[in-house]
């Protein structure tokens, strides 16, 4: 049986002065989300004359691949027994453009680090099984053509001293 999910999102961009010039129009817009209370400022990436004070769509693709990958990270560790009390990521993403302006993200690395409490999955072993899993099982990770890599960080069990 497969279960279906459907997500919404309506982007809103709008310029008086419109798309004369290449150089002439915002490239500010705002991602609007059913029953979220405020859109998400958003604009194009700061090389491409966007500004780097709102989101960007590559910072968004990075935040959903993190977001997904912990999601399924602590679903596996609470059936597991592993008791996740911290979980912070620092993501890199890198895409290359071609000369004509066209291009990709070529490669994603997930730099997790964990605060946990002891037990029996608490060690770097057990904690990059689950690493392993939870990129199996995440819905944007499968979604994409591109390596996603992990390098775990720092592992802090918590009453354990270095």
């Amino acid at each position: 049986m497969t279960v279906q999910h459907d997500y919404t999102v309506a982007l809103a961009w709008s310029d008086a002065a419109g798309t004369g010039s290449f150089g002439g129009y915002t490239r500010d817009h705002e991602l609007i989300v059913p029953y979220k209370d405020v859109p998400l400022a958003a604009s194009a990436p700061q090389w491409f004359r966007g500004d780097r004070t709102r989101y960007n769509s590559g910072e968004l693709l990075l935040a959903a691949i993190a977001s997904s990958h912990m999601a399924r990270f602590l679903e596996i560790a609470s059936q597991v027994g592993l008791v996740v009390v911290k979980y912070a990521d620092e993501v890199v993403g890198t895409a290359r453009l071609g000369s004509r302006g066209d291009g990709m993200v070529t490669r994603v690395t997930l730099r997790p680090t964990l605060t946990v409490q002891p037990g029996v999955h608490a060690n770097a072993h057990e904690v990059a099984r689950m690493h392993d899993r939870a990129q199996s099982m995440s819905i944007i990770r499968r979604s994409l053509n591109i390596p996603v890599d992990i390098e775990p960080g720092a592992l802090t069990v918590l009453g354990q001293t270095a």
